[in-house]
């Protein structure tokens, strides 16, 4: 038979009430409600009630393995703070989060995909970090010195870094790599949209299950890095060459 024991402490002003639920001999689904004369504040994940808690308690499937509840209340403290309503085997051993079957669930597993208002750039911050990335400001490159046949004039189309049209294939190594984090960032994209139960749904099956999102989550911030090191390096190198022009003909009149 399920056991159950509670009880409550006033802490600053803020009654916190635990409740053990043991010996449980298999999946079962219990209802826990609160007791106490004020609103029930539940344990939250990543901002979202903790799966199974509502304004009245606790409903959701426990593991046979004796589990601890708690909440907080403003309401003052009494000698039976919550009571187990009700116990019941449960057929469907897979917890609901396990399943990611809710937008709340997607949500507490992978957090708000909203970014911190310090990540978001203002028009000063963006200022400062365009001047350091320009740095000190270089020496305007010399004209070409390669002589021009007679009759020939500069050409004026512009040329892109290493004077290749701007559509030139990429090497393969760079293209898969891209390729790859691009999936990833597509599957983030659906993730962070789901707004809706059929969307999250959706969207994990999108990414795999739930080990392909916790994947897309975890590698996230390293993809982020790892692109935006490779645009910085890439444009300096892109600056380099184009101020690098090389005078064949000169050069090779000199050998």
């Amino acid at each position: 038979m399920v056991t159950f024991d509670c009880r409550a402490e006033r802490v600053d002003g803020v009654t916190l009430v635990t409740a053990t639920v043991g010996n449980i001999a298999e999946p079962t689904r219990i209802t826990v409600q609160n007791r106490l004369d004020g609103p029930l504040w539940p344990p939250r994940t990543q901002g979202v009630p903790a799966a199974g808690w509502s304004e009245d308690g606790f409903e959701g499937v426990l593991r046979p393995e004796t589990q601890a509840l708690g909440y907080a209340t403003p309401a003052p403290p009494s000698a039976q703070p919550a009571e187990l309503v009700s116990t019941e085997p449960a057929p469907d051993t897979t917890i609901a989060d396990d399943r990611l079957d809710s937008a709340d669930a997607v949500l507490r597993e992978l957090g708000d995909p909203s970014p911190p208002a310090a990540a978001v750039p203002t028009a000063e911050s963006m200022h400062v970090a365009e001047a350091a990335s320009a740095g000190p400001p270089g020496p305007t490159p010399e004209q070409d010195i390669e002589p021009q046949p007679a009759g020939r004039q500069p050409s004026a189309e512009p040329r892109t870094a290493a004077g290749h049209q701007p559509d030139q294939q990429l090497p393969d190594a760079v293209s898969q790599w891209l390729e790859t984090v691009a999936g990833r960032v597509d599957r983030a994209e659906r993730l962070a949209e789901a707004d809706s139960l059929s969307a999250a749904t959706a969207a994990v099956r999108t990414a795999d299950g739930l080990s392909g999102v916790r994947t897309v989550a975890a590698r996230g911030e390293t993809d982020e890095q790892m692109l935006r090191a490779l645009a910085r390096r890439a444009e300096r190198l892109a600056d380099r060459r184009a101020a690098a022009t090389v005078p064949t003909e000169t050069l090779s009149r000199l050998a």
